[in-house]
């Protein structure tokens, strides 16, 4: 089954984009053959109550066949008691965390708490290591990644299936060795646009079979976050296309 793992609904003060409904997502989904995705909500990210803007999504995603991720800052109060709630109010996929977007570290005991407690969940947990257009700095100044904490994070153990999302090539290059460590981590390819053979490379450096399609929808064109794909070898193409990472998770 083809799945975006990296879509989202909503509005982004940053960045207009007149298509970025549901109806729209489904639309370029359909017609690239995309049966469903996880989908986010940008208006939780930063908003300071992330649940409102996930609670309307939920609403929006309510009898239909995609999944959601429940938007996480853990640098907020009583994230247990916004879990809890979630789960009493609807059903969701997998977590997605912001550390470039809300200002921590890999290392902060703030994200190390979030993920005991995602841990007894087993959801994947989507990290954007990025997140938008980076010329828009000034505006919204991202963290950029500290490698060394996420290599620490990356090495270690862990019972959630991990996915780096908006991962940029050096970076994957640098953390390639704990990547092949553990089976439960993957790498989406929104990112990968920036370097015209960097499947190829990755498949060279034994990472191929990691690679989860997300369009990172409407903040950037799906069309052209497809075409990547273009020319690759078409087993492997239909392997990061349909590779199953939410497993029994998502129904």
């Amino acid at each position: 089954m083809r799945t975006d793992y990296n879509c989202y609904i909503g509005g982004w003060p940053f960045s207009l984009r007149k298509k970025a409904s549901l109806d729209d997502l489904m639309s370029a989904h359909e017609r690239h053959g995309f049966e469903t995705g996880l989908v986010g909500s940008l208006d939780s990210v930063l908003c300071n109550d992330p649940l409102e803007g996930d609670i309307a999504l939920a609403d929006i995603l309510r009898h239909t066949r995609y999944g959601m991720s429940l938007t996480v800052n853990p640098m907020l109060p009583n994230i247990e008691r916004d879990f809890a709630k979630a789960g009493e109010l609807f059903d969701y996929s997998a977590f997605r965390v912001y550390p470039s977007v809300h200002g921590y570290g890999f290392d902060a005991p703030e994200f190390r708490n979030f993920m005991d407690i995602a841990g007894e969940t087993g959801k994947p947990v989507f990290i954007m290591c990025s997140f938008g257009d980076a010329r828009l700095d000034y505006l919204l100044m991202q963290r950029p990644v500290d490698m060394g904490p996420l290599k620490e994070f990356l090495g270690a153990e862990h019972r959630n299936p991990l996915v780096l999302c908006n991962i940029r090539m050096h970076e994957i290059d640098s953390a390639a060795d704990e990547i092949r460590k553990h089976q439960n981590i993957y790498i989406d390819t929104s990112e990968l646009k920036h370097s015209m053979f960097a499947i190829d490379d990755l498949k060279a450096g034994g990472l191929a079979k990691r690679l989860v399609f997300g369009s990172f929808f409407p903040l950037f064109d799906f069309g052209a976050a497809y075409i990547q794909l273009e020319g690759v070898d078409e087993d492997l193409r239909r392997e990061i296309l349909n590779r199953d990472v939410l497993k029994e998770v998502m129904k």
